[in-house]
C-alpha cells in the first residue's frame, strides 16, 4: 500500500483514480480481472504515461490509453507482481478483447471535442463505464 501511495502522490492522484475507473469498467463489462490485477497493471502503466501528473481533465485520455495498454500486454503472461510486496497476481481470464472493444469506443469519445456533440461523447463513455459515468 505504501508503494501505491508514493506513486499516487507522484502522479497527482491519478493512479488511484485510474484504479477506481477501471474497477467500474471491469464490473460494468464483467471483465475477468481481479481488482488486484488492475492495481498492479495500473501501477506499471502510469509510471511511463506521458500525462501522469496532469489534472482531472486528462482522465478520458488516461482511460483510453490504459485500455490500449491492456490490449497490447503479452497474452502469454500469466502473472504480474504487486507493487511493494512483490506478491503474484494471476490472470483469471481473457480481458484484452473487451479492452480492445472499449479502447476503440474511447478513441471515438476522445475525438469528439465539440459541445454540440457532448451527448454523443457521453453516450460512448457510458457504453464503456455504464450509468456511473456522469450525465
Amino acid at each position: 500500500m505504501n508503494a501505491v501511495q508514493i506513486r499516487n502522490t507522484a502522479v497527482n492522484g491519478n493512479l488511484k483514480a485510474l484504479c477506481r475507473m477501471m474497477r467500474v469498467w471491469k464490473d460494468h463489462n464483467s471483465v475477468p480481472m481481479t481488482g488486484a490485477l488492475i492495481d498492479a497493471l495500473a501501477y506499471q502503466f502510469i509510471e511511463t504515461w506521458g500525462y501522469r501528473d496532469k489534472s482531472y481533465a486528462y482522465h478520458d485520455y488516461m482511460a483510453r490509453d490504459f485500455l490500449k495498454y491492456l490490449y497490447v500486454l503479452d497474452r502469454e503472461k500469466t502473472y504480474w507482481r504487486m507493487p511493494g510486496s512483490g506478491s503474484y497476481v494471476y490472470k483469471t481470464g481473457v480481458f484484452w478483447l473487451k479492452a480492445l472493444t472499449d479502447y476503440n469506443i474511447a478513441v471515438e469519445a476522445c475525438n469528439i471535442q465539440t459541445d454540440e456533440k457532448a451527448a454523443q461523447r457521453r453516450a460512448k463513455w457510458r457504453s464503456v463505464f455504464g450509468t456511473t459515468f456522469p450525465i
